[in-house]
């Protein structure tokens, strides 16, 4: 069943394994103001899982996955989120360090999981 997350309509499931997917990187400068990854925006996809590292030392990091409230990430510390339908990730780095996102990202399909299991079934 297909859902809505910040206003985009997600065909994909998180675990679908009829769905193609790649690796994407972004790295959010030491100091930076609130920055928004954007998957859609950025590589017309979803991201079904995300590594988010804060490679400050000495300052915590805050992050927010599809606008929930934000959680702060020690420094040195990295979380990661799997098996979601991620749309955007914010992140907000300390002043010393970079904030890496790694994530895995599928396209963002017209057809459903089962649409495309009938076809690759014919």
């Amino acid at each position: 069943m297909p859902q809505i997350i910040q206003g985009y309509r997600v065909t994909v499931k998180p675990n679908d394994t009829t769905a193609e997917s790649t690796f994407v990187s972004d790295v959010v400068a030491a100091g930076a103001a609130a920055t928004t990854v954007h998957y859609p925006t950025l590589y017309r996809a979803i991201a079904i899982s995300v590594a988010i590292k804060n490679q400050d030392a000495t300052n915590p990091c805050t992050f927010s996955v599809n606008g929930q409230p934000a959680i702060t990430l020690g420094a040195g510390s990295d979380q990661n989120i799997n098996g979601q339908n991620i749309v955007s990730v914010q992140v907000t780095p300390g002043a010393a360090g970079t904030c890496d996102l790694l994530a895995q990202v599928t396209p963002m399909y017209l057809s459903t999981e089962q649409a495309r299991f009938n076809q690759e079934r014919g």
